[in-house]
């Protein structure tokens, strides 16, 4: 089968934002290629390796690149104009106070070949927070753990793996906040990172949601190399903010925390449901916001009711605590 790879030019910032809208459609097999993210595995003094592949070196100097790939018929050259309309639509003037870059879609062909799983060469162990290390399931991990915990997760191309900013914000939050027995809902859970951090930090169980049935498998398969199955994680698919149904199997007002980690217009879309599934002095940790959406987050939040409890970031991303006191 012939293949195309439409790879998107853009920014650091530009990266989840663009990664987000291609997922509302169902485009879920991205790469990303970012500089800051391989810099900063670089820089983290914390890691050791007697070597690193010198190909990787060049990761220093990319340009930030969401990749996406399609097959090369009717179907594939469909979702490909999808892509082409979402760049449009972010290089138009409502878009415009963002610095997407060039936003530039430059196509190539590929045969069937093994390029699905390139990507892996860039994803080594790390330290995301003071308790947690998160390794690839490929790797090993030969550092002296130190007390540490470690989590095992194989994200798939779509879905984090912990080294952007706002992952590694939400988690620290997480391990902040998190009490023993706590019951926790991950809305938007991707890869089940945040869940299986929650679990492995101490929480009683963890509810995850999603609207793409592949991040429902993938969050399933990584609780399990974790030694994590259904008495502890339960993983639910559909759209939260109008699924009655839906809402009635995650259950209300029986959650201690809820982690978020998506874009900010779409944390303020579901926002309406967090009361609902919290109980009173349940906090909201939200993260996947830039830094100029934060009043945005924060004036949704107070409107619902929440008090914002605390403001972190890193470089341009923000997460923010909230509890509800009613």
């Amino acid at each position: 089968m012939k293949w195309i790879e439409a790879s998107i030019y853009t920014t650091t910032n530009g990266i989840e934002i663009i990664n987000g809208a291609l997922m509302q459609l169902g485009i879920n097999d991205a790469v990303i290629e970012d500089a800051s993210v391989f810099q900063d595995f670089l820089d983290n003094d914390t890691l050791n390796w007697d070597y690193y592949d010198e190909e990787l070196a060049k990761m220093k100097d990319c340009e930030s690149c969401i990749k996406v790939y399609f097959a090369d018929n009717n179907q594939g050259n469909e979702k490909l104009e999808e892509v082409y309309n979402i760049v449009d639509n972010f290089k138009n003037e409502k878009h415009s106070e963002i610095d997407f870059g060039r936003l530039e879609v430059v196509l190539r062909n590929l045969d069937d070949e093994d390029w699905a799983n390139n990507w892996k060469q860039f994803f080594k162990p790390f330290i995301v927070s003071d308790r947690i290390v998160i390794k690839p399931s490929w790797e090993e991990y030969k550092e002296s753990i130190d007390g540490k915990i470690v989590l095992e997760i194989d994200p798939g191309m779509s879905f984090g793996t912990g080294q952007h900013f706002t992952t590694r914000l939400c988690i620290e939050q997480i391990e902040k906040n998190l009490k023993g027995d706590m019951e926790v809902l991950d809305m938007g859970c991707g890869s089940g990172i945040l869940s299986i951090a929650s679990i492995l930090l101490g929480a009683k169980s963890a509810v995850g949601v999603d609207i793409d049935e592949n991040a429902v498998r993938i969050a399933k398969e990584n609780a399990a190399i974790n030694n994590i199955y259904d008495d502890k994680f339960t993983v639910h698919c559909g759209n939260v903010t109008d699924d009655k149904m839906l809402q009635d199997k995650i259950g209300y007002n029986k959650y201690d925390m809820i982690a978020v980690n998506i874009i900010a217009d779409i944390i303020i879309g579901m926002s309406s449901t967090f009361p609902k599934f919290l109980k009173k002095g349940g906090i909201v940790v939200a993260s996947g916001i830039i830094k100029k959406y934060l009043q945005n987050i924060i004036d949704n939040f107070e409107g619902l009711g929440f008090e914002i409890k605390e403001v972190n970031e890193k470089e341009d991303w923000v997460s923010v605590t909230a509890v509800k006191n009613f």
